[in-house]
């Protein structure tokens, strides 16, 4: 796959995953976030274990445990997407969660014991002032600042898988690494409901529809197909098209779901957006591994 496919790749995964948040956030209405993860990632699994049997039978201990790993931390991301989504808008959650295409460069530089670029720390600074501003917007309209942190901490994690997939794609089966990545999710997701005693299915067919999506198009192409765009791509790249999330998640908040938009919420997301955009012209940007 040539760079400039595996780049359109993940735009399109990225897309996808933005769509998430409103079928998620409808699904919350009626079901427990953890009885939602569980059906999700499990079905995901399935379908993709049918569809590519012979790479999950042929998989390698480097996929094997590159799945696992990457399983474990999107689990713990989503779990804080899945909480905090409960009480916070969507394009407001999506907004908050990308702003690891800001994280992602600086988790880079620590571990390359290097100082960030100072765009990249403008942006930052930016990115945070427009939370404030959301958290603002949140408070008026009677929403929670857990909810928020809750999101924060999603971001903070995203970012980290970001970074570890870029490391675990390299040498090993970018889609059986995706599978043993949803199986792991869907089992740990499952495991969490049946402790907390809530599991459930959906019971309507307008919640298996939402579901399906979710399964369909946000996990079985959304989550297994970016370590596939990744083996190419280098995680800094990589998190400036996570751009296109929060677009695709605000618009479907505002225009479906009918979320306000009041002056403190516009403010959050002009000052987001501009540091991702602004994040995005940079020049040039170092390889995490060169």
């Amino acid at each position: 796959m040539s760079r400039t496919h595996a780049k359109l790749l993940l735009i399109s995964v990225f897309i996808a995953r933005g769509t998430s948040f409103l079928f998620s956030k409808n699904l919350l209405q009626s079901m427990q976030p953890m009885s939602i993860l569980a059906v999700r990632f499990t079905l995901a699994f399935l379908v993709l274990a049918i569809v590519f049997f012979k790479k999950l039978r042929s998989c390698s201990r480097e996929s094997f445990i590159g799945g696992l790993i990457l399983g474990l931390m999107y689990t713990v991301c989503m779990v804080f997407e899945m909480y905090g989504l409960r009480m916070v808008d969507t394009g407001v959650s999506s907004l908050i969660e990308n702003m690891a295409i800001v994280l992602v460069p600086i988790y880079a530089a620590i571990l390359t014991k290097t100082m960030p670029q100072r765009k990249t720390m403008v942006c930052a600074v930016i990115a945070v002032i427009g939370v404030g501003f959301l958290s603002l917007a949140q408070n008026s309209a009677g929403g929670s600042k857990l909810g928020i942190g809750l999101i924060i901490l999603a971001a903070m994690t995203y970012a980290g898988c970001i970074i570890v997939t870029e490391k675990v794609s390299r040498g090993a089966d970018p889609i059986a690494i995706g599978m043993i990545q949803l199986g792991t999710m869907g089992a740990l997701s499952l495991l969490a409901s049946l402790a907390l005693k809530n599991f459930s299915l959906p019971q309507t067919g307008s919640q298996w529809a939402m579901m399906l999506m979710l399964v369909l198009v946000c996990s079985c192409f959304g989550f297994a197909f970016q370590p596939v765009g990744q083996k190419y791509v280098p995680a800094e790249s990589a998190a400036v098209f996570t751009v296109v999330n929060p677009f695709t998640a605000s618009i479907m908040g505002i225009t479906i779901a009918g979320e306000s938009i009041s002056t403190e919420k516009m403010i959050g997301y002009v000052l987001i957006l501009s540091a991702l955009i602004l994040y995005n012209t940079h020049p040039k940007q170092k390889k995490l591994c060169q």
